[in-house]
C-alpha cells in the first residue's frame, strides 16, 4: 500500500465523517430562517429554512463523494493505450500504477471538497450567531482556490516530475 493510497483514503473518510458531524451540529445550532445572503452592512437579506439547507449539503455532499467512485471504476477497465498521452513513458510500462495514481487522484478531490464544505458551514453557523460581529471570512475562498488548484496540478505534476515504482 502505498502512502498516496493510504492519504487519499484516510482524508476522504475522515472528510465525510467530519462533515456529517458538522453538518448535524450545524443544523441544531441554525436558525429556522437562516440568513444566506448579507448586505453591505453585514446584516442577512436572503433567508431560506434551515431544512433547506440541509437537505442542500446533503446532496451536495452526495453527489461529491459517489461521483468519483463511478468515475474510478470506469478507469480500471481502460486500457493502457488510453493513457499514451502521458509525457513521462515510463509510466506506460506500470498500468496497475497509472490507474492506482488515477484514482487516487479522484480521491483527493471529494476529500478537499468535503474540507471546504465544513469550513463553509462553520462559517454560516457563526454568521447567523448573534453574538458574533465584523467576522471576515474571505480566507474561504482562499482556501477553496488553494484546494482546488493543488489538486488539479498534483496528477500533472507526478506523471511528469515521477516515476512509477519498480515492481518485483
Amino acid at each position: 500500500m502505498s502512502i498516496e493510497f493510504f492519504a487519499s483514503r484516510v482524508w476522504r473518510y475522515a472528510s465525510i465523517l467530519a462533515f456529517a458531524v458538522i453538518l448535524l451540529f450545524t443544523y441544531r445550532g441554525l436558525p429556522d430562517f437562516t440568513a444566506v445572503h448579507f448586505n453591505a452592512n453585514g446584516r442577512g437579506d436572503g433567508f431560506l429554512p434551515k431544512d433547506e439547507i440541509f437537505y442542500l449539503f446533503l446532496a451536495l455532499s452526495l453527489v461529491i463523494n459517489i461521483l468519483p467512485v463511478v468515475v474510478a471504476k470506469m478507469i480500471d477497465k481502460l486500457p493502457i493505450t488510453s493513457f499514451a498521452w502521458i509525457p513521462n513513458k515510463k509510466w506506460l510500462d506500470s498500468p496497475k500504477q497509472v490507474h492506482e495514481s488515477f484514482k487516487n487522484w479522484l480521491n483527493f478531490l471529494p476529500a478537499g471538497i468535503n474540507t471546504f464544505l465544513i469550513l463553509v458551514l462553520r462559517a454560516l453557523l457563526t454568521l447567523n450567531d448573534e453574538r458574533s460581529y465584523n467576522t471576515s471570512y474571505t480566507y474561504l475562498l482562499v482556501v477553496g482556490a488553494a484546494l482546488l488548484l493543488t489538486w488539479i496540478a498534483y496528477l500533472p505534476i507526478k506523471l511528469l516530475f515521477t516515476s512509477p515504482e519498480v515492481e518485483d
